[in-house]
């Protein structure tokens, strides 16, 4: 929409509505630049040094093998090329309640792709910690920018209807801004730039 070529790539459920957003998008401008494919990353890699940003929304726990999908990312980028994460904060203590009672230790399992017609290794909601992340990303050949590094949700979503959300947000920007349990474990997100290096 911004005169900038996207390229998305999926195996989720919702690919089948790309077009219908696609449609409902092109109402408010160019939507030709816009392309996304559902494919594994690992059988289709990108072409070397065609990108210049990588964005990947709730989608680096699913990766596996990990250290492999970083150093696709790395050869598809160009010099000083960057990922833009948007993940879950893998040392929440909510989240990994929850998460070792729905999956227990399985954190990476094999699932069947109807669509492609084979067996998928895949992050089973395989969240991690910043540190994790930025030893992952360092041996992946990447510097993970410290001033980059963004902790979100600290309040629960019911807070919102009971107190003034501006508020809220303001109070969250405060307490990360400080090293302590609150900012490591109970922050829900994790928002973070890694450069190539």
């Amino acid at each position: 929409m911004n005169g900038i070529r996207t390229i998305g790539t999926t195996l989720e459920f919702y690919f089948e509505t790309v077009n219908k957003r696609k449609e409902y998008w092109s109402k408010y401008g160019d939507t030709s630049l816009f392309n996304c494919t559902y494919e594994n990353l690992f059988d289709s890699p990108p072409e070397p040094a065609s990108y210049d940003w990588i964005i990947v929304q709730d989608t680096l726990h699913h990766l596996e093998p990990i250290d492999k999908a970083l150093q696709i990312f790395n050869n598809s980028l160009r010099p000083h090329g960057k990922i833009l994460s948007v993940e879950e904060n893998g040392n929440n203590i909510i989240q990994r309640i929850k998460l070792y009672k729905y999956r227990g230790n399985k954190r990476i399992i094999t699932i069947w792709d109807e669509k492609l017609q084979k067996d998928i290794l895949i992050g089973n909601e395989n969240i991690r910690s910043l540190d994790t992340w930025r030893g992952l990303f360092e041996k992946g050949g990447f510097n993970l920018k410290e001033e980059s590094v963004q902790y979100v949700r600290y309040y629960l979503p019911f807070s919102y209807r009971f107190s003034d959300p501006v508020k809220l947000l303001e109070q969250e920007e405060e307490i990360q801004k400080r090293k302590g349990m609150r900012r490591e474990y109970f922050f829900f997100g994790l928002n973070f730039i890694a450069e190539k290096k």
